[in-house]
């Protein structure tokens, strides 16, 4: 059974006040605490844990000015849809437009360091945005003869990009130092991915660690408990199964808006949005509906029965997991419970 026909599932970056699954600190190094560069990527990780942003994420504009290492390349935005969305130092990249691709660009690593250079490429995808692909090649090669060849022939001849990915990396210089590392964010898609940092090693970026942003776990309600997957499986089910929807595919989005939320809910619970609906809004399209037969009353029910159960354990978790106070958490609980309920429906407003 579903609600395809009440509402109308679109993949909005949705998010909500919430709270840890565990009394653990995070993110954390699952390998690499020796290394300077690690280090330096966890610091940048830590204050994007602790910041509002949805997805765990480093604005270039939040980087530290006592920071180890200058960005010499990176992304505006985590948004996909747009291209041009690199910001480069001209020190350090020069922008040549790619002729199969206009107005996508390569940014060309533009001296050499150890016999080797950076090339990060553009590659659009009409409306799902840009891939970026990197590629290590040898000083001697210059960017004419880099485009002088289609994408085929440039596998064949200078191999198959270092990485290719949506995701654009960062890429910092050491302070005082020219070589190169990268950190890449994860990917779209997942929920609170790890983060890779790449160091240069013999020319080649070498993978040094990961930084990891919550338990590995298959689905983010997994962090929550028992009462709280209970709701959450339930409002799943209003979804549908997306199945043979179009090329947007509206549920997908929508479930993956909301396993984000659910890791928010569970790990950061200073994050905050607000859904697209109001919840007097939800709450007369959910009761139109169940009143449009037995099977609909059924489970509508069973969601607002398993509603005030969900919210109590959920306070009962912060006040274990956080310590907070009982109001607090009973307050926090009520809101994350609240947004999370919503996100699951989004109605079309023209009807009010």
């Amino acid at each position: 059974m579903n609600l395809d026909k009440l509402y109308c599932a679109v993949g909005l970056a949705l998010c909500m006040a919430a709270a840890p699954a565990q009394a653990q600190d995070w993110p954390r190094l699952t390998n690499g605490k020796q290394v300077a560069e690690c280090q330096a990527a966890l610091w940048l990780a830590t204050l994007s844990h602790k910041s509002a942003s949805v997805v765990p994420w480093t604005h270039p504009y939040a980087i530290p000015d006592d920071f180890p290492s200058d960005l010499v390349l990176g992304p505006k935005s985590t948004s996909l849809a747009h291209g041009d969305v690199l910001e480069f130092d001209t020190d350090v990249f020069t922008q040549v437009p790619l002729p199969e691709y206009k107005p996508r660009s390569i940014y060309w690593q533009t001296d050499a360091v150890n016999g080797k250079r950076l090339v990060v490429e553009e590659v659009p995808l009409g409306w799902q945005g840009d891939m970026h692909r990197v590629r290590v090649v040898d000083q001697y090669l210059t960017a004419k003869d880099y485009l002088g060849t289609g994408l085929e022939e440039r596998n064949a001849r200078l191999g198959k990009p270092f990485s290719d990915g949506w995701r654009a990396p960062f890429v910092f210089r050491k302070k005082g130092d020219s070589a190169l590392w990268m950190m890449y964010i994860a990917e779209p898609g997942g929920f609170s991915g790890n983060w890779k940092v790449f160091v240069p090693a013999g020319g080649t970026p070498k993978l040094a660690c990961e930084i990891q942003f919550r338990p590995q776990v298959k689905h983010a309600v997994q962090l929550l408990p028992p009462p709280v997957r209970k709701l959450a499986a339930l409002l799943d089910r209003t979804l549908g199964s997306g199945k043979g929807e179009s090329f947007w595919q509206p549920t997908a989005r929508v479930r993956a808006a909301v396993q984000q939320a659910w890791a928010n809910a569970a790990l950061r619970p200073w994050v905050a949005d607000t859904p697209y609906n109001t919840r007097e809004e939800v709450d007369e399209n959910l009761l139109a509906w169940s009143q449009q037969g037995k099977k609909n009353k059924k489970h509508a029910a069973a969601i607002r029965a398993q509603y005030a159960p969900a919210e109590r354990a959920l306070a009962q978790h912060y006040a274990r997991q956080l310590r907070m106070p009982a109001d607090e958490a009973a307050g926090t609980a009520k809101t994350v419970l609240d947004t999370a309920f919503r996100m699951y429906f989004v109605i079309n407003k023209e009807q009010y």
